[in-house]
């Protein structure tokens, strides 16, 4: 049992009073993100787990999400949200069939059974875009994965940025786009097809407000079809004049800020 090899564990040490003025899932949330002791991480996790909070949702999905955190506590956030059972659970797991680690991957797909759920089948399924220009040649094979870490839903994120990024670069003609990101399925396409194999991952970070602005920042981690780090990408951009929330100038911001991430990222691939 993957969960097993992580349950030794040191403990959470802080008091009663710090607990209860933070919260216990944020208190836990926060040593998910900060606590430099791995060990009092996957604890958190576990914690968050079998916190019954749908706010334990975010801090989980974001710690599985985070190719730079240690195995055991991804392994240990997939394994909370397998018992978490809250809303969110189950699509962030979903995302994450296909990591590069086999240990998380095995602990995903436990997971999503404990949630009555199941990996996702291969799907050609994505943005509406148009063909690549007629007698256009692929060079590269390349797939998307997007993190939403905002406070809105994936619904409302995921689409604009998977239309500004992949229908942008399916449209330059050396871009040949695929939905099916499963390291190994990539493999075989790329063998296959004779291409360079290429997988990034779009992260829109939390949507800021200060001093009457609206900033966005935005993350492109560029990796190869195998999960092989190979750089990172970040854009912010502002408007000002925008005191409160609005969805439709955040929505232009991350669009304007995902079409900069594709072409610095195209520019790196003529």
């Amino acid at each position: 049992m993957l969960l097993a090899a992580v349950l030794c564990v040191a403990p959470i040490v802080a008091s009663t009073g710090d607990v209860q003025a933070q919260g216990k899932t944020a208190f836990l949330a926060e040593q998910l993100r900060k606590n430099t002791d791995f060990r009092v991480r996957v604890d958190a996790a576990l914690k968050l787990g079998t916190s019954d909070d749908a706010a334990a949702v975010k801090p989980l999905c974001g710690c599985l999400g985070d190719q730079s955190e240690v195995e055991a506590v991804r392994v240990a956030c997939a394994a909370a949200l397998g018992k978490l059972k809250k809303p969110g659970g189950d699509g962030c797991l979903k995302e994450h069939t296909g990591d590069k680690s086999s240990k998380v991957r095995e602990q995903v797909t436990t997971s999503l059974k404990a949630l009555g759920g199941a990996a996702p089948a291969a799907s050609a399924a994505g943005p509406s875009c148009p063909a690549p220009p007629a007698g256009s040649k692929a060079k590269y094979f390349v797939g998307v994965g997007i993190s939403n870490k905002t406070s809105r839903p994936d619904t409302d994120i995921k689409p604009i940025v998977e239309q500004q990024v992949v229908c942008k670069l399916q449209s330059m003609g050396r871009f040949k786009m695929t939905a099916d990101t499963d390291p190994k399925k990539m493999a075989a396409a790329v063998s296959k097809e004779k291409l360079d194999g290429y997988f990034l991952n779009v992260s829109v970070e939390p949507i800021q407000y200060a001093g009457g602005n609206l900033k966005i920042s935005m993350k492109l981690t560029i990796m190869t079809h195998t999960r092989d780090l190979k750089g990172e990408i970040g854009k912010s951009l502002s408007m000002p004049g925008v005191g409160s929330p609005s969805k439709s100038d955040e929505d232009d911001l991350i669009k304007m800020a995902a079409e900069k991430l594709v072409n610095d990222f195209a520019g790196l691939k003529p």
